[in-house]
């Protein structure tokens, strides 16, 4: 069924970065996660406006974005890094529960962190909560040593900057897509 002014639907899912034109979608991605979600994601279970606040007054400039786009469209996944005071870059995830544990995250993850090394940045920290060890594993697959201190996991990554061919050590071709 192909009506004039319809686009065809997507094939393949679709891992991107992100830029100001996809405040909408980040904003939709997070009114879809539940609470549970919610609060691992904001240390608190947000009401949708104040949701929709934080992604209208997302910077672009200074954080960098990572999503995944489900074959329909919808942004499922997504990584944001943001610059800490002292040259550090502080990653936050959130997958929504229909397509967790399909390694959405991890790709997210090493796409971030190929883009920070590419930009100079040379570390990495993340933060969850202890109980959230779905996120805790994420954190070690990515390369993260992680320490518990009370009720949180925190984590810090070195990160590696790449050859002139943009490629990382022991890495043969480049990454695409998810």
């Amino acid at each position: 069924m192909n009506w004039p002014g319809q686009l065809p639907p997507r094939k393949d899912w679709e891992l991107r970065r992100l830029t100001s034109a996809d405040a909408l979608a980040i904003a939709d991605h997070w009114r879809a996660l539940p609470s549970g979600s919610r609060y691992s994601r904001f240390g608190h279970i947000l009401p949708d406006a104040t949701l929709e606040r934080f992604a209208e007054d997302l910077d672009f400039d200074t954080d960098l974005f990572c999503g995944a786009f489900s074959p329909e469209g919808d942004l499922v996944a997504l990584v944001q890094a943001a610059p800490e005071w002292d040259g550090a870059w502080e990653l936050s995830f959130s997958v929504l529960p229909r397509v967790q544990r399909k390694g959405l995250a991890r790709r997210l993850g090493d796409r971030i962190l190929r883009m920070l090394a590419a930009q100079g940045a040379r570390r990495v920290r993340m933060c969850c909560l202890a109980s959230n060890q779905a996120m805790a594993q994420l954190a070690a697959a990515l390369g993260f040593a992680l320490q518990r201190e009370s009720t949180f996991i925190r984590g810090e990554c070195e990160l590696v900057p790449p050859n002139v061919r943009g490629l990382r050590p022991g890495q043969r071709e480049r990454l695409r897509g998810i």
